[in-house]
C-alpha cells in the first residue's frame, strides 16, 4: 500500500521513517472477537437428517442435559471431515480428526441475525475502516471434534475473493480440551469453549463464539472427553447503500499525528514521493476474475485499515499496489495497481521505489 506526498523537503530521514515505522508496528488493531450470549429456548434445537428426510432427528441444547449416546446419533449422521489443501479436499486424520455436516443436512433454530453477534463482529474487524462495506455471514459447516479429535494448525482455504473472515459458534455441550488456538501455538487468543458454553455460577446454556480474520493460522486441540459441536460461517464483503459510522480512536489519532510530524518534516521526500507500508494480511484475490485492486482498496484488515484511514484522513493520495520482482530486466522491480499474472510480488521492492521518487 502507498501514500503520495507533496510535502518539500531536503532530503530524506531514515530515523523519521524508522521512527514512523516503529509506530506502525506498535499500534495493534482488532483481528479477532470473541465473546458469550445466552441461549433462547427458542433458538435450541438443531435438526438433522442422515438420509432421507424419514431418517431425521434432533437434539436440544437448551436444557444443559445432552448426554454422549444422544450427541454419538448425530456423529452417525456425520461425514469424516476433510480439508483444503492445494486446491482439493483432502482426507487425512493425522492431520484433522473430526466429523462434520453439511448444511444441506441439518437446520438450526439459532437466529445469527438476531443474536447480535455480527454487530460486535464488524464493529471489531471493520473497526477502521471508512466505508459502505458490511459483513454478509453463511453458514458453512456443522463439525463435531469427540474424545481424540484435532485439527492441526491451518489457514483456511478461501472459497472466493471476498471471503474476509471465519466466525465458530460453539454450542453449549459438556467437552474438555478442544481449544481453538488463534495464531501461532495460541499467540494471539486460547479460547477454551468448554469454560464458556455454560454460565460460571447460574450454570445455564450459553453461546460461545470466535471470528477471526480468514488468514490467521489457528488450530483445534485434541479433545479429551465430551463432544465439542461447532456452527462455522463464512463471512463475506458485501456492499450496502447504507454509511457506517466509525469513531475516531486514539489509536487512530496517535498514528495520524505521527504521519503528520513525518510528512512536515523538512527533510522527509525533496520533492515529493511515496510512502510504502507492506500488507500485515494476506488477501484471496483470483488474476482471473479481479486484474483491477481498485475495489480490493476498500477491503483491507485491521493494521492495513488502520494505516490507510489515518493517510487518507491528512490528505495523502492512498492506493493498493503489488510489487513485481523482474530479474531478467534492467528495471528489476516495479509496482501496478492490477495484477499481471506470472509476477511475483515482494515487499523489499518499496526501498528502490522510494529512491526513484526522490524518497
Amino acid at each position: 500500500m502507498s501514500a503520495t506526498a507533496s510535502q518539500p523537503s531536503v532530503k530524506t530521514s531514515s530515523v523519521e521513517l524508522e521512527r514512523l515505522q516503529a509506530k506502525v508496528q506498535s499500534l495493534v488493531a482488532p483481528n479477532f472477537c470473541t465473546g458469550t450470549l445466552p441461549l433462547e429456548t427458542s433458538a435450541g434445537k438443531l435438526f438433522y437428517c442422515k438420509g432421507s428426510a424419514s431418517d431425521s432427528s434432533f437434539l436440544s441444547f437448551t436444557d444443559g442435559g445432552l448426554q454422549d449416546g444422544d450427541i454419538q446419533k448425530l456423529v452417525e449422521a456425520c461425514q469424516q471431515a476433510t480439508f483444503g489443501r492445494g486446491g482439493q479436499d483432502v482426507l487425512d486424520e493425522s492431520y484433522r480428526k473430526a466429523w462434520k455436516l453439511d448444511v444441506t443436512q441439518f437446520s438450526t433454530q439459532f437466529d445469527l441475525a438476531r443474536s447480535g453477534i455480527m454487530e460486535t463482529v464488524h464493529d471489531q474487524l471493520l473497526h477502521y475502516e471508512k466505508n459502505t462495506l458490511k459483513l454478509e455471514p453463511q453458514l458453512y459447516k456443522l463439525n463435531i471434534y469427540g474424545p481424540g479429535s484435532f485439527f492441526k494448525p491451518h489457514v483456511d482455504t478461501p472459497q472466493s475473493e471476498k471471503l474476509f473472515a471465519s466466525l465458530v459458534v460453539v454450542l453449549p455441550t459438556t467437552h474438555n480440551g478442544g481449544n481453538l488456538l488463534l495464531g501461532k501455538d495460541g499467540s494471539l487468543f486460547n479460547f477454551d469453549s468448554s469454560k464458556l458454553v455454560f454460565h460460571p455460577e447460574t450454570k445455564a446454556p450459553q453461546i460461545a463464539f470466535a471470528a477471526f480474520y480468514s488468514d490467521i493460522e489457528h488450530e483445534v486441540l485434541p479433545v479429551e472427553d465430551g463432544y465439542r459441536i461447532t456452527l462455522t460461517y463464512n463471512l463475506h464483503l458485501a456492499d450496502t447503500d447504507l454509511p457506517i459510522p466509525k469513531a475516531l480512536s486514539d489509536t487512530l489519532a496517535s498514528l495520524k499525528s505521527a504521519l503528520l510530524d513525518l510528512i512536515s518534516n523538512p527533510q522527509i521526500l525533496p520533492n515529493g514521493g511515496a510512502l510504502g507500508f507492506g500488507l500485515l494480511y494476506q488477501y484471496p484475490i483470483n488474476p482471473k476474475f479481479q486484474k483491477d485492486l481498485v475495489k480490493f482498496a476498500g477491503a483491507l484488515k485491521g493494521n492495513d485499515a488502520l494505516v490507510k484511514t489515518a493517510c487518507s484522513s491528512i490528505g495523502l493520495d492512498v492506493a493498493v499496489m503489488v510489487g513485481y520482482d523482474l530479474v531478467d530486466e534492467d528495471e528489476k522491480h516495479w509496482i501496478s495497481d492490477k495484477i499481471h499474472p506470472g509476477g511475483e510480488v515482494f515487499d523489499e521492492f518499496f526501498s528502490s521505489v522510494f529512491r526513484k521518487k526522490g524518497g
